[in-house]
């Protein structure tokens, strides 16, 4: 089998890297055919990712098993690529031998040059971290200028802020801008901060949706969502209910999901899938399995299949991931 990885896995200090028994001109041949076949573990961007926050521990504890996930993805498979190191091709790549830790004069194997890169060539390891925007001991802005502080005293110059919101609210339309806002002001530009997309509008939600409702096996589908006041928020969930050939219904507003499940049995469906759209399990998700229970005690001839909220699953992380 070809080699087709070089994987430096320490980065900040030198180590000595035995070269002797590999066949350098066979193996940048490849790396230079298949441009694309080396992956590297590392990012320019620190991210900070933003959830609604709860007293609950339950959503606390996803929540950083969410963060958990997202560092150990990118440890696992963000490893550099010769088209994504610092716009660098494989011919721009050049490692250099090493004799007991220090770096050597540049020498030739093979017919090729070996080197070592410049420390500051390697891209980091991302820096991640999860805050709240309510219920939490620090406002979200003061939040990101210590996440801020600390990106930019490891080298970052970019913060993504990623919004773990399922559909565009007044949390996500006005008050993450807003406290993002507060934070630029305060932090002097020394970073730059992007505001990037809410998590219900990466394109492989509907997917992830779909997939949940097929493991209830039921053709009577209903979407439980929070609900909104605002147009934005009702449109967008009308559209994904659509999408998921499913009824809408909310926890907070109208339609109320008790009323579409009962409309539903009336209308003569046996066996209902009903999806509670929500990130992180708490007091509202089991709320919801609570009444719903009532309901299957009140209609015994109907089969009410509860499924779970997304949760902090490798499927989401991989999401964000592959989204952010």
């Amino acid at each position: 089998m070809y080699l087709k990885y070089i994987i430096y896995y320490r980065i900040n200090c030198f180590h000595s890297y035995n070269f002797l028994n590999i066949d350098f001109s066979r193996l940048f041949k490849i790396d230079l055919h298949y441009t694309s076949s080396v992956i590297y573990l590392t990012s320019s961007c620190a991210y900070f990712l933003v959830f609604h926050g709860s007293r609950d521990c339950r959503t606390q504890t996803a929540a950083l098993k969410l963060r958990n996930l997202l560092i150990a993805k990118y440890q696992s498979n963000h490893i550099l690529t010769q088209d994504n190191c610092l716009g660098k091709s494989s011919l721009d790549f050049e490692p250099k031998l090493l004799t007991n830790g220090h770096p050597q004069a540049p020498s030739f194997y093979g017919g090729v040059r070996v080197t070592e890169p410049a420390i500051s060539d390697l891209p980091r390891t991302p820096l991640i971290e999860i805050a709240a925007l309510e219920l939490a001991d620090k406002s979200l802005s003061q939040s990101l200028i210590d996440f801020a502080q600390k990106a930019n005293l490891q080298g970052f110059k970019r913060i993504k802020v990623l919004p773990l919101f399922l559909a565009p609210g007044s949390h996500v339309q006005s008050d993450i801008p807003a406290e993002i806002a507060l934070a630029i002001k305060q932090f002097d530009n020394q970073v730059s901060i992007e505001l990037s997309p809410y998590l219900g509008k990466y394109s492989g939600i509907v997917s992830l949706l779909t997939n949940q409702f097929d493991e209830l096996s039921s053709k009577t589908r209903i979407l439980i969502a929070h609900g909104s006041k605002l147009l934005a928020a009702e449109e967008y969930y009308q559209n994904l209910s659509k999408q998921l050939h499913a009824e809408i219904a909310y926890w907070s507003t109208f339609p109320k999901f008790t009323q579409q499940i009962k409309a539903q049995i009336l209308s003569g469906s046996q066996k209902i899938a009903i999806l509670p759209y929500f990130l992180f399990p708490g007091k509202i998700t089991e709320a919801i399995a609570t009444k719903i229970d009532e309901l299957q005690q009140e209609y015994p001839h109907v089969e009410l299949l509860l499924g779970k909220p997304l949760g902090a699953t490798p499927a989401i992380a991989e999401l964000i991931a592959q989204s952010a």
